[in-house]
């Protein structure tokens, strides 16, 4: 049982380790493909890679960690749904065709600042938390927990690598956003109300 959930953890370890070394800019010159080519073959590499860590995640034995009550299901399963909804209302400010690499990106990208990444600089790492925070609460596995225990040593490591990148991308405008607007959490705010 161990070594199973070992073998799982080290598949997210590999997965989140590749995720992020394929998008370094120094193995991507190294490699040496056309930018959309090379986001194709990133984008297959990762599929490919995430549907085998949860595919081992879904055959391992795994004993529950505590017996989930009715109220721990549904809010569970509300939680996860909600961080589906937030990934794809940050996706609006994306294109789906430069993401895949099926569409050029245009000379000039802009920092999108809009719609939920006016609350929050990294809405799609916020839903993958949500996701996986909720399907925990749903499924109270050991393979569930395993799963949440490697998003939550890889998040650090993989926002700072991305706002690596995009500060060197858009310099003092991303520095002033990364000022102004939390990481994954809104800040909640109570005004005054005026008597």
């Amino acid at each position: 049982m161990w070594l199973d959930h070992l073998i799982l953890f080290l598949g997210w370890a590999l997965f989140y380790s590749l995720h992020s070394i394929l998008l370094l800019e120094k193995v991507k010159n190294k490699i040496g493909l056309k930018p959309r080519t090379y986001r194709v073959l990133y984008n297959s590499i990762s599929f490919l890679l995430i549907v085998a860590v949860l595919f081992v995640g879904a055959i391992i034995p795994s004993p529950l960690i505590f017996k989930p009550s009715p109220v721990a299901f549904y809010a569970g399963l509300m939680l996860s749904t909600v961080g589906i909804f937030v990934i794809k209302r940050a996706f609006r400010n994306y294109s789906t065709g430069v993401f895949l690499g099926i569409k050029k990106e245009g000379d000039n990208p802009e920092l999108k600042m809009e719609g939920l990444q006016s609350r929050i600089r990294h809405p799609l790492y916020t839903g993958t938390l949500m996701i996986f925070i909720g399907y925990f609460v749903y499924n109270p596995l050991l393979s569930s927990a395993v799963t949440l225990i490697s998003l939550f040593i890889y998040l650090p490591i993989g926002i700072r690598l991305e706002e690596q990148k995009l500060i060197k991308k858009f310099g003092e405008q991303y520095l002033s956003y990364k000022r102004n607007v939390p990481s994954l959490f809104p800040k909640i705010t109570f005004s005054k109300s005026q008597s």
